[in-house]
């Protein structure tokens, strides 16, 4: 999880271009150099009136511990993933000091910015809270200050950072889900809102390869991860072999970060229907999601192989579980010069809930996720060979 960040950006910014990006490409061939060892099974108790997950997984790591939270319909219960899944806290927002907010979370979302700190997104006022150690310190309301861009992406405000800046993604869809669905330089894509809720700017435009495509609402479900020891952003867009580096939102650099070159591309883009883009979407490869280690200074992208048409209509008869056999999920584990160090293939495991720890990796094993007491996570050791 993103830690701290820097200063508040003031300038507009270009169209993210291949000359802007300067990294090295991706050694496809290097021999692997670090092995990943199962080391232990962490169980998580859920039997007291906890919901069964719903996909939104909440993690944070630091020098001292990893932690693993729970949102309920009143509050969030914070577990202790190096101590082997011991309940150490619930937060209840009846319990919140000067929170004037509803005290059912509903559709809203809690993002943890430190062990005892959290971004809380009420969606019914559209108010952003900020929470530290049982207390709300700071709150604002979106329409004072967002303007005319899009409000922030329900379920996506897991970018946000604390203390000096909330990064969060703006909703898309708002832009560019009606037609003519070709997406162009029109909108930025990242909002930034100040320390203290006080100002917000919108950055980070679509990627070159987007521009003057038709690219489904799918493909602008990108995410990010914060690289402290290099002061910089890493972003990953579905669509993209590259992973994307920023410090400044005008400045622009890339490693080529993919199994193969092409692997993902769009030309089988025309739906206007959002049936029609989940195909397209799950018949092309795509890059789900990327995470930072920072215990190991690792890059890791997570990528998904296409399935083919008839494949599709078998796994969306079976109301479209994400963990068929036929979807198949793999971690791809980087150095930042972009060489291969590793591939793990995790399509057994529920590879939306993944997390690096000081201890290693985490990932949890259950994937079926109904009716849960216990949530079952493997520890995995990662060594350098």
């Amino acid at each position: 999880m993103v830690r701290s960040l820097f200063y508040l950006f003031t300038l507009s910014i270009p169209l993210i271009s291949c000359n802007q990006l300067s990294k090295n490409e991706s050694n496809y061939n290097a021999e692997e150099s670090i092995t990943l060892t199962f080391s232990k099974s962490i169980q998580l108790d859920i039997s007291e009136n906890f919901p069964k997950l719903q996909g939104n997984p909440l993690f944070f790591s630091d020098k001292t511990g990893s932690y693993f939270y729970i949102q309920t319909s009143n509050g969030i219960g914070t577990f202790d993933l190096q101590k082997g899944g011991k309940s150490i806290s619930y937060l209840r927002l009846n319990e919140v000091e000067n929170f004037r907010g509803k005290h059912s979370t509903g559709q809203n979302h809690f993002i943890p910015y430190s062990k005892d700190g959290f971004v809380y997104f009420e969606r019914q006022n559209d108010e952003i809270y900020i929470f530290e150690n049982g207390k709300s310190i700071q709150s604002q309301k979106l329409a004072r200050i967002i303007g005319d861009n899009p409000k922030p992406l329900s379920g996506v405000l897991k970018f946000a950072v604390k203390p000096k800046q909330l990064i969060t993604a703006l909703n898309m869809a708002e832009i560019f889900a009606k037609p003519p669905f070709i997406y162009q330089n029109q909108q930025n894509t990242i909002g930034v809102f100040d320390q203290d809720l006080q100002e917000f700017d919108a950055f980070l435009p679509l990627p070159a390869e987007y521009i003057d495509k038709k690219v489904n609402v799918y493909d602008l479900l990108f995410s990010m991860d914060y690289i402290q020891n290099e002061d910089e952003f890493m972003i990953n867009f579905p669509v993209s072999d590259s992973l994307i580096f920023t410090r400044d939102f005008k400045n622009f650099d890339k490693i080529a970060a993919t199994p193969k070159k092409g692997f993902v591309k769009m030309d089988n883009r025309s739906g206007i229907h959002m049936g029609e883009w989940k195909k397209e979407y799950y018949t092309d490869n795509t890059f789900f999601t990327s995470y930072y280690d920072s215990f190991r200074d690792l890059y890791i992208r997570h990528y998904r192989k296409a399935l083919s048409e008839s494949e599709f209509e078998l796994v969306e008869q079976n109301s479209f579980k994400m963990f068929h056999p036929k979807n198949e999920n793999f971690l791809l584990f980087l150095d930042r010069e972009g060489n291969h160090l590793h591939t793990m293939d995790v399509s057994d495991f529920n590879h939306l809930y993944v997390h690096f720890g000081k201890e290693g990796m985490y990932i949890l094993n259950d994937t079926e996720l109904e009716n849960e007491d216990l949530l079952t996570f493997s520890l995995f050791n990662i060594e350098k060979n």
